[in-house]
């Protein structure tokens, strides 16, 4: 499931620990940790300690963007999001670079996976152009789960 950009910043708004976000995110769905564990791959173990563990041992951990990213895609949330760098409304799409809009809105893509492509830059550029948005974000799914967006 899917939240929208306004209501994740809302949900997450205040949480102060990845665990803390994921555990939030968990109950808004009524998804437990076997079944985030299952779905992302990631030990059970991991993501209770992560989630539920003595604050000075989450304090301590440091998941990787590996990690990140596929609890992020089961819960229907960015690793900015995870991370606490959730963009705070979708009026921002306003202040999106150009053409990144036109390509989210026509290609209709997930609001997690816009948000993680609006803070995309590479050596001080980021596309321009629907295409160029289209072809990015075609090779970054490509990469990450073995297929392109048609």
């Amino acid at each position: 499931m899917l939240v929208p950009m306004g209501a994740m910043y809302e949900q997450l708004a205040g949480a102060s620990t990845i665990g803390e976000r994921i555990r939030r995110l968990l109950n808004a769905q009524g998804m437990t940790l076997s079944e985030l564990s299952r779905r992302s791959g990631i030990a059970k173990g991991y993501l209770w300690e992560l989630v539920q563990g003595p604050e000075a041992t989450v304090a301590r951990m440091k998941p990787s963007a590996e990690t990140l990213y596929a609890v992020g895609s089961v819960l229907g949330a960015s690793v900015g999001d995870l991370l606490g760098r959730t963009i705070p409304t979708p009026t921002d799409t306003q202040q999106w670079p150009e053409g990144l809009r036109e390509y989210v809105e026509d290609a209709q893509v997930p609001p997690d996976e816009a948000r993680m492509l609006a803070q995309i830059n590479a050596r001080g550029r980021t596309p321009t152009t629907p295409d160029e948005w289209k072809f990015l974000h075609g090779t970054i799914l490509m990469v990450t789960q073995g297929k392109a967006r048609g």
